[in-house]
């Protein structure tokens, strides 16, 4: 288990588990832990990645997302959840109205839930360390000017000419 009954608890209040400068990793639930991971195998690439749990989506911890934007320049948010409407909705407000940076979202993107092992539903949608160092690859390489879309990960955002169509 990450957290103990001994973890502080604030709601509201935002835990910052890992400090770093080139991008932070915003999450809740079980992504808090595939942030960490990632964070581990983005500093062994040479990028500092904070890892930030949000573990109350509302009322949230604007200040330590703006903190996190203005320290990093680059955000990725992580859920087991859609991306539409959940934590990753919730910082992008945040971030958008007071300090606006480049931003990948990790989640569940317009499908629904299925059957399966754990670890298989985590690959299945997107939702492993692995997809969470590709958004934050993305997300700095936007924040740097560098950004070719080369990187992409296994579940896909829907084309906007599809969704408008």
């Amino acid at each position: 288990m990450f957290t103990t009954e001994d973890t502080p608890f604030e709601l509201g209040k935002a835990q910052i588990l890992r400090e770093g400068t080139d991008v932070a990793l915003i999450a809740c639930g079980a992504l808090v832990w595939e942030s960490y991971v990632a964070a581990q195998k983005l500093a062994d690439q040479g990028i500092s990645a904070s890892v930030v749990n949000i573990h109350t989506i509302k009322p949230i911890d604007a200040e330590a997302i703006v903190n996190a934007a203005k320290t990093c320049g680059a955000i990725v948010s992580a859920e087991e959840h859609q991306v539409h409407g959940g934590l990753g909705g919730a910082v992008a407000e945040v971030v958008c109205k007071n300090h606006p940076v480049p931003m990948e979202f990790v989640g569940v993107r317009d499908s629904f839930g299925g059957s399966g092992e754990p670890d298989e539903l985590m690959v299945k949608f997107g939702l492993t360390s692995d997809d969470i160092v590709i958004a934050a690859k993305n997300a700095v390489a936007r924040k740097n000017g560098s950004f070719d879309g080369a990187a992409v990960r296994q579940v896909k955002d829907t084309p906007i000419a599809d969704a408008l169509s």
